[in-house]
């Protein structure tokens, strides 16, 4: 019979690691949020009666929110393949545990969302 603390060993670190691929993840949400809100804003945009709801930071912001968006997204996506699936299998380790906490990784945003951002 296993013991509790076995099974902690088992699933605590990929659980603590996808908490941590959580930061980067989180980065990416809000990224395309904001990007989803206002990537559409243009400088023609200035010259329209309803702007549209876009302000000049705002369209002054889109090229870094945008450049921001793809590098956190390719880092998430690199550290998900090398996490979840080569490193275990060129050990030969199982996929399970890694799977299974992969949700992890949207809790950082998760709290955000709901403290209120």
């Amino acid at each position: 019979m296993r013991t509790a603390l076995s099974v902690l060993r088992r699933w605590l670190p990929p659980l603590l690691v996808h908490l941590l691929i959580g930061l980067p993840t989180a980065v990416v949400l809000l990224c395309a949020r904001w990007y989803l809100s206002h990537g559409h804003c243009t400088y023609e945009d200035l010259g329209r009666r309803d702007l549209d709801h876009c302000t000049y930071d705002q369209i002054e912001d889109g090229g870094f929110v945008r450049i921001t968006l793809v590098l956190f997204a390719v880092f998430v996506a690199l550290l998900l393949v090398l996490f979840d699936g080569l490193r275990p299998l060129s050990k030969g380790r199982p996929l399970r545990p890694r799977l299974l906490t992969l949700p992890a990784i949207l809790l950082p945003y998760a709290v955000y969302a709901a403290v209120g951002g």
